[in-house]
């Protein structure tokens, strides 16, 4: 063949028009419209508030959205691509509001922050988006009879959207305001007032005037969640009779519901109940104060407890107490260690006594109770430590949520806010790994990684300490120790270090900001870089602090890292305080129900019974569920109560060898009444590969909560702790040495 010769080669199709994932969606693009302005839309598109994405409808998967919002006549911008990016959505009628807004607001690096600004404007002005709707929170006082209660009812309404499109292009709030106009009144006021005066009156009617007072915060607490009016009606009769029944029947038995607290739970806490509790907030950030200030009033109680987030917190916290001259008690999920004359308990919160009254109980890091698997316990704790005054800390975007829920109690508690004594300042650029200086701490989200950047920085001839989720307490403690008196420089560390740790951080520096939920790779929230790079700059120890990322972070870390500082941390849409099952629900459940077999009696208290739905949800129990099935198939001979105690076993289920250890003993027990012997005693010591010996730390700690609480079925306590301090200290030994330890086996 003649190369010189040209070819016919096929012509190729020309390129669409107007590029769309759907081609069949050109059908829906306006009559006009242009396709360099289609271009625009599909560059902007990250960034307009005229675009939906499958979280927008709150449908479920992203699979289902993607089918609804073609079934609402949507066009789709683009599909959903890796790393996160959701599909991208925008509805015919809305591509014209879509242009005006860059006509307003052009496409620069500012767009996507001012836009997301606006957006908390409008939220904190009580507008949101739901669905493809925009609705206007409004707030309205009815005034009842009784001694002229007010309450404020809150309900929502939908909005016209041209005037919050508008605010979006010129940010003009006095505009939005006049353009959305007066509030419309609630459409039921007046049968809402008449119901609610028939409440009272009818409270009124018991006799009990000390007991009347308490009903006002409850019948608020259903009044500020706006719902349908036959919904809150129904509600506000649910809390009526709650409140009936608390008085006429606080030393008797209720009827189910009542038993199991499904309709009322604070209740459930009768000696909480009975106390007429202060209940007093401490609000502030990470370094301002505020736990500082709750030990100065723990330390002058006649008795207390405090319930700290983690084992570590609570070996802290009976130091802490301790070195004041106050003898203080220690209890965890593995160990009970009373002190002579003990004034005050510290413990993890799971560890919470409900039953005992004390002068001053203290809750710290109350905002875990937004947390998906623990949250629970902070929800028992609030309602159900029976304290004359509870102080609970917490940041301070989680207090309308303990607010809401010590209403619902029947409470109304003071607030007191502490201010950080210096600010986290935001660092100009990133830190390489060669300019590291004592005092920073960088932060890795997961044990490989915090092991890797060890024994990079120790290349460069820092000495480094370590902390992270599968080190045990007593080595992350020592491990803080070195860092704080200065036998090393540089702390890597997990977020576990934004969890009350007390350290002389000058610069917190980011490694990343994803990590890894259990489900897939996520950016930080903002309420967990905030709790992060709070600790930078500790009062009394530095001037100042600041934050920034390493430069080896992916390339758009110190973007991200911008863009999170400044927000405010929120509290999730729409949450409900978690419940986990406890033995008085498990007993109810299996004598009403006639069944015997733990998961059985599990999954009722899941699938069939309904908790208060305005206030409460049931925590996740797939750990509990999975630990229920195998102790009815190889435990089944033990009382239903002691298997509910072996189900709530920390026992974490990606580790196969601690699974099937803790069913051999708990199948021993079952036919022997023993455990038998704790072979693993002959099978591990402190001179094993790190990942073996912080594998054998798990086991120990099992074996001594179970101890804890089957007394003369485990035993061997003794041997069982010595070997825990001596895997203690092989894991120090070599977290402190030169080796390099992530790219050992087990990394």
């Amino acid at each position: 063949m003649n190369p010189e010769v040209p070819q016919n080669k096929p012509a190729r199709p020309p390129a669409p028009a107007f590029p769309l994932p759907q081609p069949g969606h050109a059908a829906r693009l306006p009559a006009g419209l242009a396709p360099e302005d289609w271009a625009r839309i599909r560059q902007a598109a990250h960034a307009l508030p005229q675009v939906l994405v499958p979280d927008d409808l709150d449908d479920g998967s992203d699979k289902s959205a993607d089918a609804a919002l073609d079934r609402l006549g949507c066009i789709q911008i683009s599909k959903a691509a890796g790393g996160g990016r959701p599909s991208r959505w925008i509805l015919p009628a809305h591509i014209p509001v879509a242009l005006a807004q860059l006509n307003a607001t052009p496409l620069t690096n500012t767009l996507r922050p001012q836009m997301q600004q606006r957006l908390q404007q409008l939220e904190s002005l009580g507008l949101r988006r739901e669905g493809l709707v925009f609705t206007r929170l409004c707030i309205h006082p009815i005034t009842l009879a009784h001694e002229a209660w007010r309450i404020d009812l809150s309900h929502r309404v939908p909005v016209q959207e041209a005037p919050v499109w508008a605010f979006f292009r010129d940010g003009d709030t006095a505009a939005l305001r006049h353009g959305l106009g007066q509030a419309p009144e609630y459409s039921y006021t007046a049968e809402l007032t008449l119901h609610l005066n028939h409440l009272v009156a009818r409270s009124e009617a018991m006799g009990d005037a000390a007991q009347l007072a308490s009903l006002l915060p409850r019948l608020q607490a259903e009044c500020g969640v706006p719902m349908p009016y036959a919904d809150l009606k129904a509600a506000l009769t649910r809390a009526q009779d709650r409140w009936e029944q608390t008085v006429e029947e606080q030393s008797t038995l209720a009827s189910l519901g009542r038993e199991l607290a499904f309709q009322g739970y604070p209740d459930s806490f009768d000696a909480a109940r009975k106390l007429g509790r202060k209940v007093t907030l401490y609000l502030g950030p990470p370094n301002s104060g505020k736990t500082y200030a709750a030990f100065e009033r723990l330390a002058q109680a006649l008795d207390g407890a405090y319930l700290a987030p983690l084992r570590l917190l609570a070996l802290e916290g009976r130091d802490r107490l301790v070195g004041r001259g106050v003898p203080c008690s220690l209890l965890t999920g593995e160990e009970s260690v009373p002190a002579d004359n003990a004034r005050v308990v510290s413990s993890t919160i799971e560890m919470v006594n409900t039953r005992d009254i004390v002068d001053v109980a203290v809750i710290d890091e109350a905002q875990m109770i937004f947390d998906d698997s623990r949250g629970w316990a902070w929800t028992q704790a609030i309602v159900g430590v029976p304290a004359r005054e509870v102080i609970i800390i917490a940041s301070a975007y989680a207090a309308p949520a303990i607010e809401r829920l010590l209403q619902l109690c029947g409470e109304k508690p003071e607030k007191r806010v502490f201010e950080r004594k210096q600010q986290v300042q935001l660092m100009p650029a990133p830190v390489p790994m060669t300019h590291l200086q004592s005092g920073d701490a960088v932060v890795a989200f997961s044990r490989r990684d915090v092991l890797m950047l060890r024994d990079q920085i120790s290349q460069n001839g820092h000495n480094v300490s370590v902390i992270y989720g599968a080190l045990p307490p007593e080595v992350r403690r020592r491990e803080a120790e070195r860092f704080a008196v200065g036998a090393s420089q540089v702390l890597v560390a997990t977020d576990a270090i934004g969890m009350g740790l007390n350290l002389p951080i000058r610069r917190v520096l980011f490694s990343t900001l994803t990590k890894f939920d259990g489900v897939g790779d996520r950016e930080l929230s903002v309420s967990e870089v905030h709790q992060i790079a709070g600790r930078a700059g500790r009062y009394g120890m530095h001037d100042e602090g600041f934050t920034s990322v390493l430069k080896e972070a992916e390339a758009d870390a110190m973007k991200i890292l911008r863009t999170q500082l400044p927000k405010e941390p929120r509290a999730p849409r729409d949450f409900k305080c978690p419940v986990a099952p406890n033995w008085r629900h498990v007993q109810t459940i299996s004598q009403r129900m006639g069944v015997n077999k733990l998961y059985a009696v599990l999954s009722i208290f899941m699938q069939q019974l309904r908790l208060d739905d305005a206030h409460f949800a049931v925590a996740e129990l797939e750990q509990m569920l999975e630990l229920a099935e195998m102790l009815d198939r190889n435990a089944a001979a033990l009382p239903l109560n002691e298997r509910f105690k072996y189900a709530q076993a920390p026992v974490d289920s990606r580790l196969p060898m601690l699974v099937e250890q803790f069913a051999s003993w708990a199948t021993n027990h079952a036919r022997t009444g023993q455990a038998g012997d704790p072979y693993f005693l002959d099978e591990f010591d402190q001179h094993g590969r790190l990942d073996r010996m912080e594998q054998a730390l798990r086991i120990c700690t099992l074996w001594l909560w179970l101890d804890l609480r089957f007394p003369g079925v485990y035993g061997h306590v003794e041997a069982v702790v010595d070997l825990r301090g001596r895997l203690n200290d092989g894991i120090e030994r070599q977290l402190k040495g030169k080796r390099p330890l992530w790219q050992r086996r087990g990394r």
